[in-house]
């Protein structure tokens, strides 16, 4: 296959950018926006279903087994408490929105 074809196959807009450099807490709240929600399309239109969230306890659980992770493999202590901030805070948020839901 030639560049041309190839180019035209692939349809390649240069001016789009591909690659960037994020920091993994960049990345992290990246993907907790994108699983936030749900969309379902229905025949009444899209429909935004919430996700159950895990129980408190569990979610305790896995916030204290990836602290022990990042403290086992962390040797950039800063980084380690930006992980832990960002953790804490979304526990806060789903505890908040748990409440909302329950009211």
């Amino acid at each position: 296959m030639q560049k041309e074809e190839y180019e035209e196959w692939m349809s390649i807009d240069e001016d789009i950018p591909v690659a960037a450099t994020l920091t993994d807490l960049e990345i992290c709240q990246a993907v907790c926006k994108q699983h936030q929600a749900i969309k379902v399309d229905d025949s009444d239109g899209a429909e935004c279903v919430e996700d159950n969230p895990p129980p408190f306890a569990e979610m305790r659980q896995a916030r204290d087994i990836l602290k022990r992770g990042v403290q086992h493999r962390s040797t950039n202590f800063k980084k380690q408490y930006e992980y832990e901030q960002y953790i804490n805070e979304l526990l806060g948020l789903i505890v908040i929105k748990q409440q909302l839901m329950n009211f």
